[in-house]
């Protein structure tokens, strides 16, 4: 196996148990804030720098005006800590679940059903949502990275989305490595509905965190 099939296999990897630990949190796991001033500090203040360098202000979910339904599921045996922010915005039905080393954003398929569309539409409607989503005036200060050609979000060449299936916008960049959020990203869909995953990766630390201790350092646990 080469180089680059190694670090598929291995972000594949990665990005299939960030959406297991997701889809693992039962509908009451997650408990509802009132205030965003309720969420442990570091999570909080995280959730605000990452959020403000990914989304667009008018989707961002730390935008006042958008209503949003903020709700944090602490970790357990099997699931890290997490943020969920539920909103609609720009005419989409927008979930977004945080976990310490990524934003997970998930497509309301009443907003847009993604696998009801064909060939080209399916592809346009992708980057269609990424435009309206992320903040493409973010600047990058990575050397040597082949960017993808099309939008923030979104692989340059896009073959039809199928269920189960994700692609990358640059597969060749370790997100290990990453020094922005916008060298790498995955799409792909789930459930029947599209989603967008984006690694919050410092450039001041190879590799991730630990995710299970986002809301208090002091327990153990790695993921």
């Amino acid at each position: 196996m080469n180089a680059q099939a190694c670090l598929t296999q291995d972000v594949d990897a990665k990005v299939a148990a960030w959406l297991s630990a997701v889809t693992r949190v039962p509908p009451d796991g997650f408990t509802p804030v009132e205030r965003f001033d309720e969420v442990p500090a570091q999570a909080r203040a995280d959730s605000f720098y990452w959020c403000d360098s990914i989304f667009k202000r008018e989707l961002n979910p730390h935008n006042e005006a958008l209503g949003v339904r903020h709700a944090v599921h602490a970790a357990t045996d099997d699931t890290p800590d997490l943020l969920r922010h539920e909103y609609t915005a720009g005419g989409l039905g927008l979930t977004v679940t945080e976990g310490r080393n990524f934003v997970l954003v998930q497509v309301d398929r009443t907003s847009l059903d993604i696998l009801s569309l064909c060939g080209p539409d399916r592809a346009a409607a992708v980057r269609r949502v990424a435009e309206a989503i992320f903040n493409t005036g973010i600047e990058s200060n990575t050397v040597g990275v082949p960017m993808t050609s099309g939008p923030v979000g979104c692989p340059g060449d896009m073959p039809d989305l199928e269920e189960g299936m994700t692609l990358s916008s640059n597969p060749a960049v370790d997100p290990d490595l990453l020094a922005c959020w916008k060298d790498r990203t995955e799409c792909g869909v789930q459930g029947g509905g599209l989603y967008f995953l984006c690694y919050k990766k410092s450039s001041q630390r190879a590799g991730f965190a630990n995710a299970r201790q986002w809301f208090d350092d002091r327990r153990n646990g790695v993921g």
